[in-house]
């Protein structure tokens, strides 16, 4: 019997849980799909989707056994507005010549394999259905050689990948084409290719050479989560032994098509995203789906976020930490190209024993000022203290601001206290506008969510009443951790903070803070993102986060240093 509690919201969960995470082998459906236009009309096997849906809801994942598949499941999906759609394609007309479906393929109780050849050929003929026409096996004159790129603009990324690649098991010379490799389809009208990847893409080389990629990049699939299926999937090909360096240089190439050849962005489809032989390129239902989910990754949020985590001497004021956000951003918009966030510490600024509020104005008349001098849209993230007097009781006032060239386009107060914060004024409830603003905002795309310090913990507690707030990125603004053994809590907040919200949400987790009289710590993650399934947090290292800066820089300050960490999305 499936138990009481499911909602709609904890479906739409559950399906991006297997957006992230996959379908287990023993879960896979035999008779029917769910489908939702909300999650790109991708298709999901409804007894596991409700299984997890019950964990969304605040319980465990409801055992499969309890519940019945067929009537019950989906008579359940369909009246929370869910589609049902059958695993088994239909039968061909007779005397029209279709050949019969590979058994196991499109249905099946073997599971599906990955290398099937219907699959491939059904995604040909979608996207000559969706764009006219599309070349199978599509052969460009590009060279594999890393000089022969030398002089153009993308030269030095190439290079530094190039570099990693070679740095990391010692083989220095795993190039043996003189040009690039078939690319396994090309669409002309617009004009992209797209890369059917199957296990043997994912291996930790590949991984090493996507944490390389430069944040301007455009690229037609997430590359955050690419790596992260580089971790989970974890495939080597050693004949030769430098076949993983090799795979991972050529896909590299293709993924700069659209820099070396001015292409449009190459979208990646993994081989076990769905059973893309069960799509029917004759069905406009089944065309539709997976148009959308291509164009769903022609668009993926592109930009970048900078992180700047400050080792500080604790000698500063509001007018000093403008120095260094001045700073901080000149060095931000030396590096970066194109629009992105500069996420900084809570308490950058403080209000004293006035509100918070009163701050805004001095903020709206000179971060603008700063922000304006380049001709492109950055977001800078500060946290605001101050004191506030409700019924004469004071209390302290901590409240997120996300400003752009044109003032403040966010606010988001704390809604989480931390151990010991009773004498906090906290928001009314984790979404509830601050002085008539969200604090979600939006940027090329990506809707960023801002949290102070604990609310990230909060997180956990907020997914039963506030499931899916509809957001791509967490940012945390933490406020400080002071030297080992005085209560730092850097590890801890990084371990169960950062990393607990992005298992909730399954999505990224920016966070910085100031290390008042300590080192930064260099293994520190400032940026977090969960891949580690049904793991437990107490049981997360950092080695398990596949979410790296693509650069960093040092400023040096006069409060001690700022250090500036790039990250792409």
């Amino acid at each position: 019997m499936i138990p009481k509690g499911i909602e709609a919201s904890h479906i739409l969960a559950a399906m991006r849980e297997i957006d992230r995470e996959g379908i287990p082998p023993d879960r896979e459906p035999r008779k029917f799909h769910v489908r939702s236009d909300q999650t790109g009309g991708r298709l999901y096997p409804p007894k596991y989707v409700i299984s997890l849906a019950h964990r969304h809801a605040g319980g465990t994942e409801w055992p499969s056994s309890e519940f019945s598949g067929g009537a019950e499941a989906n008579g359940f999906l369909q009246r929370l507005g869910f589609e049902i759609v059958s695993c088994r394609p239909p039968k061909p007309v007779q005397g029209v010549g279709q050949p019969k479906p590979r058994r196991g393929c499109s249905t099946g109780r073997k599971g599906h394999d990955e290398r099937c050849p219907q699959c491939k050929r059904a995604v040909q003929k979608l996207l000559e259905a969706c764009y006219g026409k599309a070349e199978a096996n599509c052969s460009f004159d590009v060279s594999t050689n890393l000089e022969a790129h030398r002089g153009r603009s993308y030269y030095q990324h190439l290079q530094r990948i190039h570099s990693a690649l070679q740095q990391s098991r010692g083989h220095e010379s795993f190039v043996r084409a003189a040009k690039l490799d078939d690319c396994d389809f090309f669409v002309p009208a617009p004009g992209f290719v797209v890369e059917f990847d199957e296990s043997q893409h994912f291996t930790p080389l590949r991984q090493v050479a996507l944490q390389s990629y430069p944040p301007s990049l455009r690229t037609g699939f997430s590359v955050t989560e690419w790596i992260g299926l580089c971790q989970s999937i974890h495939a080597r090909d050693n004949d030769p032994v430098f076949r993983d360096e090799q795979r991972a240089w050529y896909d590299t190439l293709r993924d700069f098509l659209p820099e070396i050849l001015g292409l449009q962005p190459t979208v990646r489809l993994h081989a076990r995203e769905m059973r893309w032989c069960a799509l029917d390129p004759g069905k406009p239902e089944d065309v539709a789906q997976f148009r959308a989910l291509v164009e769903g990754k022609r668009n993926t949020p592109r930009g970048w976020i900078a992180v700047v985590v400050l080792q500080s001497n604790g000698d500063y004021d509001n007018n000093s930490r403008l120095v260094v956000l001045e700073r901080a951003c000149e060095a931000v918009a030396e590096h970066t190209q194109g629009d992105g966030v500069i996420l900084f510490p809570a308490g950058w600024f403080r209000a004293g024993r006035q509100q918070a509020r009163r701050l805004y104005p001095w903020l709206e008349e000179h971060v603008p000022a700063i922000l304006k001098r380049w001709n492109r849209r950055l977001i800078a993230c500060v946290g605001v203290d101050g004191r506030i007097r409700p019924n004469d009781d004071i209390r302290r006032d901590q409240i997120a601001v996300a400003i752009g060239p044109e003032g403040i386009v966010a606010l988001g107060r704390k809604f989480s206290p931390a151990p010991g914060e009773e004498d906090i004024q906290l928001a009314a409830s984790p979404l509830a506008e601050e002085d008539g603003r969200q604090r979600i905002f939006e940027l090329n795309g990506v809707r960023y969510f801002l949290c102070l310090c604990y609310d990230v913990f909060g997180v956990r507690k907020m997914a039963v009443p506030y499931p899916d707030p509809g957001v791509q990125v967490i940012l945390d603004l933490a406020h400080s951790f002071s030297p080992k053994g005085e209560g730092s809590g850097a590890s801890y907040f990084a371990r169960h903070g950062f990393a607990g919200a992005s298992r909730e949400w399954r999505c990224p987790v920016f966070g910085t803070a100031v290390f008042f009289d300590r080192r930064i710590p260099p293994d520190w993650p400032s940026g977090v993102y969960w891949n580690q399934g049904a793991k437990s947090t107490q049981k997360w290292c950092y080695d398990d986060n596949p979410l790296r800066p693509v650069d960093e820089r040092r400023i040096e300050v006069p409060e001690g240093l700022a250090l500036l960490r790039f990250y792409r999305l």
